[in-house]
């Protein structure tokens, strides 16, 4: 590839990290995350139940809708993972074909 096409690559990759950076902390700012609310010592929870497990995934499901933020942020940090993961193996190696 020639100097200018990679340069414009380098670009447009920093141009998308920056932008996708912007948006998450965007996100994270106006959302509101209940980060020590439940870390309450007045509040006795039992984190293993007892029963059976008959409704885990009525309340996996009702946890994710109550915390939608949670959900979506982790949802965008695997597919930029994804995506800089991809980047990388298609970068051009230094010894590479001409």
């Amino acid at each position: 590839m020639s100097n200018k096409v990679t340069k414009y690559y380098s670009a447009m990759s920093a141009t998308i990290i920056v932008t996708l950076l912007l948006v998450l902390s965007w996100v994270m700012v106006e959302q509101n995350f209940p980060a020590f609310q439940y870390g309450d010592k007045d509040i006795v929870r039992q984190l293993i139940p007892a029963e059976p497990y008959d409704d885990i995934a009525a309340d996996a499901a009702r946890f994710l809708w109550g915390h939608r933020a949670l959900d979506l942020n982790s949802q965008a940090f695997v597919i930029v993972a994804a995506v800089i993961c991809c980047l990388a193996m298609l970068k051009v190696e230094e010894g590479g074909h001409s």
